[in-house]
């Protein structure tokens, strides 16, 4: 049930969308419940943010493996093979981190390719690149919406500090590819971050809509 003031609408959508019980009560003052919730998200001004929202409540329940690491590939290389006389540790750790993190973006595509919203969200926002004549647009919403799910840098894994070599452990070296923010960096520039901001916007905007639906002005007369 919709009753807890102190979660946020994420975390109430995500809990209505898996409620068993959806009767919806219309009598005046009767406790605002799950169905209530579920409606006022769908009566949002803003219909590509409360799909992203149902995006991101699909993404946050799919199953998500461990991400890899350099050392994991490092490792199963050592397993198969010697390492080659004329690749320097430095090179043969580079390496690996390259196919981690290529094995963890291979890894992201297919969970994604799996979540229903997805292609109705894309869609919207292909559609929203080409009012703005964004040349490659399905392309670019595509990767804006990786990005947006999965956010984390794939070298540190949002941890900001570099992982000491075939131990797991954080280093006090600071992770060089993402300039110890954590994140990933916006992909396609200017038309990336555009369309970044357009979905924060969408979001607030849902946000908002709903919690308005939910929560009339108290001090209406």
């Amino acid at each position: 049930m919709y009753q807890d003031e102190r979660r946020t609408i994420e975390e109430s959508y995500a809990s209505a969308t898996a409620s068993s019980d959806l009767r919806c009560d219309t009598r005046e003052g009767a406790p605002r419940s799950d169905t209530d919730l579920l409606i006022a998200a769908g009566w949002s001004p803003s219909r590509i943010g409360a799909a992203l929202l149902r995006l991101h409540t699909e993404w946050d329940r799919a199953e998500h493996l461990r991400p890899t690491t350099g050392a994991d590939f490092a490792q199963a290389a050592r397993a198969r093979q010697p390492v080659a006389l004329t690749q320097t540790p430095s090179m043969a750790r580079a390496v690996a981190d390259k196919l981690a993190a290529e094995f963890n973006h291979q890894q992201a595509k297919l969970l994604m390719s799996h979540l229903k919203s997805m292609p109705a969200v894309r869609e919207q926002l292909t559609l929203q690149l080409l009012k703005w004549k964004v040349e490659d647009a399905e392309q670019v919403a595509g990767a804006l919406l990786r990005w947006w799910l999965a956010p984390n840098c794939h070298a540190c894994h949002g941890r900001k500090f570099e992982v000491i070599p075939d131990t797991g452990r954080l280093s006090s070296k600071q992770c060089k590819p993402c300039s110890a923010t954590g994140k990933l960096r916006i992909p396609h520039g200017e038309a990336g971050r555009r369309l970044a901001n357009f979905m924060d916007d969408c979001v607030h905007r849902a946000r908002q809509s709903i919690k308005k639906r939910l929560h009339p002005t108290a001090d209406r007369v």
